[in-house]
C-alpha cells in the first residue's frame, strides 16, 4: 500500500509538472490549463460547475475564466436551454492546439495501457476514477482554511493580446496604492486587504469594484471642516501593479479615501478621479504627447509631482487654501490657470485641471 501511495505522488507529480510545461509554452498558469482539460472534457459549463470539478472557489473560479477569457481561450456564451445562465466553452481550434502538445505523451502512455488486459484495464479506471474523486475532495478541503484564513484575495490576469490597459474604479474605495513593475510578465497585479472588491478584466480594461459602504462619502468641506476619513479605515487596503510594457489610462469613478501611486515607470496616457479624496499622491513619469490629468471633487491634500522640465498647463477651479507651484506659494486662491515656459508649443506635456477645491495643493517638479 505504501508503494502504491509512493507512485501516486510520483505520478501526479509528473503530471503537475507537464502540465506546467504545457501552461507554460501557453502562457498561462497551470490550474489555467487543468481548467481548459476540464472544459474540454465534460464541455460547456456553468462557472459554478467548474469550481466544483476543480475544487476552487466560485469567485477563484470567476477570475480564472475572466484570464482565459481575456487571452482568447474561452468565451461565455447563454445557455440555449435556460437564457438566465451562462455557460463557459472552449474556443474553436483549442481541440487542435491541446492535441499536438499532448499528441508525444498521448502515444507513448497508449504503448504503456497496451501491455495490459481488459480486465486489467478496467481495474485501472475504477482506482484512477475513485482516486481522482478522493482528490478533488481533498483539494477542496486544502484550499477552504487557506483562503478563509485571507481576508484581502489576490487577483492577477495575462497580458494576452493586450496593446493598451485601462484601470477602472467603478465605485468608491478606501486606501489604494498604485505602482508600475517594469519586470512583471502579467497585466496586472492586486492584493486587498478589508473589502475585496469584484474585478474584472475586458479587452484590457481591469475593473475595480467595492461594495458601496457609506463611509465612501467623503466630499470635503472647504471652509475647514474636513475630515480626516482615511482614519476609520486604515487596514482597508489595496495594492495594484501595473505592467509597464504597455499604455495605461486610469479612471476613479467614486472617490477614494487615501491615493497614492508612483507611475514613474508607467506609460500613463490619461487619468481621472472623480467624487474627491482624503489624501491624494500622484507621481507621474515623463510624458507621451499631451496626457490629461483631471481631478475633480473635493479634497484635504494633493500632491502631483512631476519629472523637472516636463512641461505643463494647469487649471484649477474651485479655489484652494494653500496652492504651492513649482515652489510659488498661493493663498486662497480661485480659480487660476498657470502654464510653464514653452507648455503651448510642447509636443509632450501634461493637461491638469484640478475643480471642487482643496485645503493644502501642491503640484512641483522632480
Amino acid at each position: 500500500m505504501a508503494a502504491v501511495l509512493r507512485a501516486i505522488r510520483k505520478e501526479s507529480s509528473q503530471a503537475a509538472l507537464f502540465s506546467a510545461a504545457v501552461a507554460e509554452r501557453l502562457g498561462l498558469a497551470g490550474t489555467d490549463v487543468e481548467c481548459l482539460e476540464v472544459l474540454q472534457d465534460e464541455g460547456s459549463l456553468t462557472v459554478g460547475r467548474l469550481a466544483e470539478l476543480t475544487g476552487l472557489t466560485t469567485g477563484s473560479a470567476t477570475r480564472m475564466i475572466d484570464r482565459l477569457e481575456q487571452a482568447g481561450y474561452v468565451r461565455r456564451v447563454p445557455d440555449a436551454t435556460d437564457r438566465r445562465r451562462v455557460l463557459v466553452e472552449t474556443i474553436a481550434g483549442l481541440e487542435v492546439k491541446f492535441g499536438a502538445l499532448h499528441a508525444s505523451i498521448a502515444r507513448a502512455q497508449m504503448e504503456v495501457i497496451d501491455g495490459y488486459d481488459d480486465g486489467q484495464l478496467r481495474l485501472l479506471i475504477d482506482f484512477l476514477s475513485r482516486s481522482g474523486e478522493v482528490a478533488l475532495a481533498e483539494t477542496v478541503k486544502m484550499r477552504a482554511p487557506s483562503e478563509a484564513a485571507d481576508a484581502g484575495g489576490s487577483f492577477a490576469a495575462p497580458v494576452g493580446a493586450v496593446t493598451s490597459g485601462t484601470l477602472v474604479f467603478l465605485s468608491g474605495a478606501p486606501l489604494i496604492t498604485v505602482r508600475g513593475d517594469p519586470t512583471l510578465a502579467e497585466l496586472y497585479r492586486a492584493k486587498f486587504a478589508g473589502p475585496v472588491p469584484r474585478m474584472r478584466v475586458r479587452g484590457g480594461v481591469v475593473t475595480v469594484a467595492y461594495p458601496r459602504f457609506g463611509w465612501f462619502d467623503w466630499r470635503a468641506q472647504i471652509a475647514g471642516q474636513n475630515v480626516e476619513a482615511s482614519a476609520h479605515w486604515r487596514k482597508d487596503t489595496g495594492e495594484i501593479t501595473l505592467n509597464c510594457a504597455i499604455p495605461w489610462s486610469i479612471e476613479l469613478r467614486g472617490g477614494v479615501s487615501q491615493w497614492s501611486s508612483d507611475l514613474r515607470t508607467v506609460r500613463l496616457a490619461a487619468f481621472e478621479l472623480k467624487g474627491g479624496a482624503s489624501k491624494f499622491e500622484l507621481l507621474l513619469p515623463k510624458p507621451a504627447g499631451i496626457v490629461p490629468i483631471r481631478v475633480g471633487g473635493g479634497m484635504t491634500r494633493v500632491s502631483i509631482e512631476r519629472p523637472s522640465g516636463t512641461a505643463m498647463s494647469l487649471t484649477i477651479r474651485g479655489g484652494a487654501s494653500e496652492l504651492i507651484v513649482d515652489g510659488k506659494v498661493y493663498k486662497g486662491t480661485g480659480q487660476l490657470s498657470i502654464q510653464t515656459p514653452g507648455a503651448e508649443s510642447a509636443v509632450d506635456r501634461y493637461d491638469i485641471e484640478i475643480s471642487g477645491g482643496a485645503n493644502k495643493m501642491q503640484i512641483r517638479a522632480r
